[in-house]
């Protein structure tokens, strides 16, 4: 058979290559055989009538699609519209949302014939094996579907538990696309980009966020060789910056010491970024992670504000979080901070608080988000059990100012985060600053790269000219 696997049409600047997709093509040519078509619509900026057109060129007897809460009715339309095209289709879906809500998409949405909850590397070449043969896929681990006789018929998600076991992304798929990733206009990364998984899931429960609950808070590490075979094998085909898409990079820091000792015995010499955790980035690591070129780390602040990070259940504290950006500027490193505004249990006060502490840690970045209500998260859940959700409301991205406006309007938050962005680049205006950046540009050769690689920007230059105003 003939299967097409495509990401969901959509308009990014954050051109990250579809792993997960990757995985499933190599899967499926592994285990059977068959012909396996990616198409990368989100980061290609396609629209939905466009990706119906490539579906209709390639005509493929199974079309596969992932998507999000955000993308879900963009997805809907394309494959509405692919069956109506192709009546003999056959149409699978997974991805977080189509995961969390495979009920309420079977029993709306007729034109879906099957959806694979959780990682479906295993449960996909099976499900083909059943469409080849006309049989119903009642073995299939994550399956869910409308049986013959019109019941639904349900397993539970489905997780790797090896992932040594799994061949790495064939990036072949995908052509010579130029991946990478860009910020309001500014790119930061140069060179041949792409992003690896070394470990899926995430042992912790934090309120926003639906990662735990799609891997059963179950973290599965690949091993340090495997790792480092792939590392090896992106540097010998010219890859040079290279981003951990891990939940949760650093949590094993044993593991993270042994990759970094074999990537400088293999003099691998890229430019990596990952993100850790607060209460995982010890001065020591940190200094061993940048010897073996991690020049960028993000870390999840959330918020200064105990009480909202409590409603988070994030585990973490500010204080530690003020402990780990220091570190890893000690030790050379780009840090990325990120902020969560607009909790119910957040006060005004709490809020600019949280601003005024990203503006005191000054990280070389920064990412304001006002909080969303996601299906699969806890917060939605809670959400659900109080009958503050509405019908329908499954289907679309909801933030908060739109169940809680009395608490913070639309037009407040986003102000707020303006504000947010406008003091993380009023925090550089002074002697201090300036030769922080300075000794930053001496010992991380991102800085320098994304520095020199935007000189003639002039949307750098604007966002370089509008944080210098004042000075």
């Amino acid at each position: 058979m003939k299967l097409m696997l495509t990401t969901p049409p959509w308009k990014t600047t954050e051109k990250w290559p579809p792993l997960g997709l990757l995985y499933l093509a190599g899967s499926v040519r592994k285990e059977r055989g068959d012909e396996a078509v990616v198409v990368d619509a989100f980061c290609h900026n396609m629209t939905v009538e466009q990706l119906v057109e490539r579906v209709a060129k390639e005509r493929p007897d199974v079309l596969g699609m992932n998507c999000s809460t955000h993308t879900f009715n963009a997805t809907m339309e394309v494959l509405r519209k692919a069956r109506e095209l192709l009546p003999d289709l056959t149409i699978v879906l997974g991805g977080y949302h189509a995961t969390f809500a495979a009920r309420e998409i079977l029993s709306e949405y007729g034109f879906i014939d099957y959806i694979i909850k959780g990682e479906a590397e295993r449960s996909l070449p099976r499900l083909l094996d059943h469409i080849e043969a006309g049989t119903e896929p009642t073995d299939v681990d994550g399956i869910s579907f409308v049986r013959s006789d019109g019941e639904l018929f349900e397993r539970p998600l489905t997780l790797v538990e090896d992932l040594d076991s799994l061949d790495f992304p064939d990036r072949g798929l995908l052509g010579d696309f130029e991946y990478g990733y860009m910020f309001q206009g500014v790119p930061l990364t140069f060179g041949k980009f792409t992003t690896i998984s070394t470990s899926r899931g995430c042992p912790f429960s934090c309120s926003y966020c639906s990662c735990a609950a799609f891997s059963e808070r179950r973290w599965r590490p690949r091993g340090a060789d495997s790792v480092v075979d792939e590392l090896e094998m992106l540097y010998r085909q010219g890859y040079r910056e290279c981003v951990m898409v891990d939940d949760n990079f650093t949590h094993k820091i044993s593991r993270v010491e042994e990759i970094c000792q074999q990537i400088k015995e293999r003099d691998i010499h890229m430019r990596l970024y990952c993100e850790g955790r607060a209460g995982h980035a010890q001065l020591p690591l940190l200094r061993m992670m940048k010897s073996a070129g991690f020049n960028v780390i993000y870390f999840g602040a959330e918020s200064s504000s105990p009480n909202v990070l409590e409603y988070y259940n994030k585990k973490q504290t500010p204080e530690k979080t003020a402990e780990a950006v220091a570190n890893a500027k000690k030790a050379g490193m780009l840090v990325i901070t990120s902020y969560i505004l607009g909790a119910p249990v957040e006060s005004r006060e709490e809020m600019r608080s949280t601003i005024h502490f990203a503006q005191s840690l000054r990280p070389h970045g920064v990412q304001y988000n006002i909080l969303d209500y996601l299906v699969g998260t806890p917060l939605w859940e809670e959400m659900k059990r109080e009958g503050t959700v509405k019908d329908g409301d499954w289907k679309t991205n909801h933030r908060v100012y739109e169940y809680f406006p009395e608490h913070a309007s639309r037009e407040e938050l986003e102000s707020l985060v303006n504000e947010g962005y406008g003091s993380f680049l009023g925090a550089w205006k002074s002697g201090s600053g300036v030769l922080e950046l300075v000794r930053t540009m001496m010992v991380n050769s991102t800085a320098r790269r994304i520095v020199m690689g935007n000189l003639t920007n002039p949307a750098a230059r604007r966002m370089i000219t509008d944080g210098l105003k004042g000075f």
